[in-house]
């Protein structure tokens, strides 16, 4: 079940998703992924993604050689997006989530992780319903300390909202 992040995003720009089915309570693998993997400014390297069902949220969990670095889509109370550096960290909301369906690309947090992800990002236009994702090729979003959707934004768009705060 990779619908919680489309009702994510549904819910920021407006869309309308049809509503997923119940969270399992056990952990359930969706499918795994070998593909790369970037951490800042390093290079691209080796990485596996496996996206599970854990309880109420869809984990995506990232493999470098011996480090993990998870993020997971709850539903409730508020649809977000929450990551963590390792295993034993704990949750906390990301700041900013950037999509380049050119490269399937997905990054959190200013660029800090990034996923080479084709799987997920197909997913992500198949069940965006309605024309706000026809022919986008970048996706922003920026959330409040809270998990929640505070601005969104597409391709060019996206590029114009940097420049008018600075970035």
């Amino acid at each position: 079940m990779k619908r919680p992040v489309v009702l994510l995003l549904g819910s920021a720009l407006g869309l309308t998703v049809a509503a997923s089915p119940p969270a399992l309570a056990e952990s359930e693998l969706i499918y795994s992924l070998d593909t790369t993997c970037t951490i800042g400014k390093g290079k691209p390297q080796p990485c596996q993604v496996e996206a599970l069902e854990v309880g109420d949220a869809t984990e995506y969990r990232h493999r470098l050689g011996a480090r993990t670095i998870s993020y997971r889509i709850l539903e409730d109370p508020t649809v977000r997006i929450e990551g963590r550096k390792s295993s034993g960290d704990p949750w906390s909301s990301v700041r900013n989530a950037w999509i380049n369906f050119n490269t399937n690309q997905l990054c959190f947090n200013d660029r800090a992780f990034c996923v080479v992800n084709p799987t997920f990002l197909a997913d992500v236009k198949a069940d965006a319903q309605g024309p706000a994702f026809d022919d986008r090729q970048t996706v922003g979003l920026a959330f409040s300390p809270s998990g929640r959707v505070d601005i969104a934004c597409f391709d060019d768009g996206c590029r114009r909202l940097l420049e008018a705060i600075g970035r």
